[in-house]
């Protein structure tokens, strides 16, 4: 049977750390934010490393997503806006529709930044 893993790896050893609730949420985070893993993380905290390789998971910009923050509050007040001056009740359901989509929108990118909405 054949082992999993490359013949040349060089780390082998697998060291564990116990944290708390509250320290282990802010390493995640952290790790997130970093866009790498939490072991590569404490890695390069203790050891002074760099990364090896580039992160597997892109990380988000930050100021990119406050800009569509910015952007999603006025679209949805256009569109209550406009939910309130139509007529017909089928355009009312799909503007409200289109509203609770762009809420969770705003939650995805508050997520996202590692904030909470």
């Amino acid at each position: 049977m054949a082992s999993s893993g490359s013949e040349k790896r060089q780390r082998d050893i697998t060291l564990k750390a116990r944290f708390n609730g509250p320290e282990a949420a802010l390493i995640k985070e952290q790790a997130d934010r970093a866009g790498v893993s939490v072991a590569a993380l404490i890695r390069f905290a203790v050891l002074g490393q760099t990364p090896l390789r580039a992160s597997r998971r892109p990380s988000v910009s930050h100021s990119d997503a406050a800009q569509l923050l910015g952007q999603i509050g006025p679209l949805k007040s256009a569109l209550l806006d406009a939910a309130q001056a139509a007529e017909s009740e089928t355009v009312k359901a799909e503007i409200a529709a289109a509203c609770r989509d762009i809420a969770d929108m705003r939650v995805a990118l508050f997520e996202a930044m590692g904030r909470e909405p």
